[in-house]
């Protein structure tokens, strides 16, 4: 049956995974998914990784890694690119050392010398995606080798993103076409957008991953219940394990660890049995 667990980040302090860990052990939560607000292996010591596996392994909790969500693989300018791709390639070591299954990737904005991305033209954008293309490239294999999967996660399609549609995502995954490359289904950006129905449709078996919290008049990352998206919307992907791991990412600006426990809750009385 799936997981569940949390953004390190709604546990303080935020750059402290013994802190999260130690959180998770207290509060029956499975999954620690490593803050994407932090470039962990500048973070975490040799000592600090011998530790997590040993917690990992006395209290059966599975690590999954968020890659900086301010990094942006698709580029232009080569220097930034470059850097973008070895810090994935530290990431990729780091999942091979604390058997971490999920890197959740942002495929970020469209970053181009000279130009504000909200005003790039499409021939930008489809140039980005090549980038990305060949980042994805680069690490793929490793990827395999760690035992770990990149999971592009859907964000909110804006002027300067790279990808604007589910079916931009999807084409990006198919073209990689490998089991390392899968999605990452954030439920408050797809309800925002085109609708969690229409992308768990569009994503189908590429989706991997699942991240939930609540949205309200356009606002996501609140507390589960307290918004417009019911556990109802994503139970399929729960009960029928079409997803092995579940992170609540709730914000820690808007209700911090009260409103994470409260969300544990409302998913726990919502699935029961069907999520541990």
């Amino acid at each position: 049956m799936p997981r569940l667990g949390f953004a390190s980040e709604i546990v303080e302090p935020s750059d402290d995974i013994r802190a999260a860990v130690d959180w998770a052990v207290e509060n029956d939560l499975r999954v620690v998914e490593l803050s994407g607000f932090h470039y962990w292996p500048d973070l975490l010591s040799a000592e600090d990784v011998n530790w997590m596996v040993q917690q990992a392994g006395a209290h059966d909790i599975v690590y999954t890694i968020h890659f900086p969500v301010r990094a942006a693989p698709s580029a232009h300018h080569t220097e930034r690119w470059n850097g973008y791709l070895a810090q994935m390639k530290e990431t990729i070591k780091l999942a091979g050392q604390i058997n971490a299954p999920v890197i959740v990737f942002h495929p970020g904005v469209i970053d181009c010398p000279g130009i504000e991305r909200e005003n790039a033209t499409e021939a930008l954008r489809k140039d980005a995606v090549e980038n990305l293309l060949r980042h994805l490239r680069e690490v793929e294999g490793l990827a395999r080798d760690a035992g770990t999967v990149i999971c592009l996660e859907n964000l909110h399609q804006r002027a300067g993103d790279v990808i604007r549609s589910y079916q931009h995502l999807v084409e990006i995954v198919d073209v990689m076409d490998s089991p390392n490359i899968k999605i990452t289904l954030d439920i408050g950006h797809a309800h925002i957008h085109d609708g969690i129905p229409d992308a768990i449709e569009a994503f189908g078996d590429r989706l991997h991953h699942l991240q939930v919290h609540d949205a309200l008049e356009g606002r996501d990352h609140k507390e589960i219940g307290t918004g417009e998206i019911t556990p109802d919307y994503y139970a399929d992907l729960i009960k029928n394990e079409k997803v092995g791991l579940v992170v609540i990412e709730t914000s820690a600006r808007r209700g911090g660890v009260p409103a994470l426990l409260r969300s544990r809750d409302v998913l726990k009385a919502h699935f029961g049995d069907s999520l541990t």
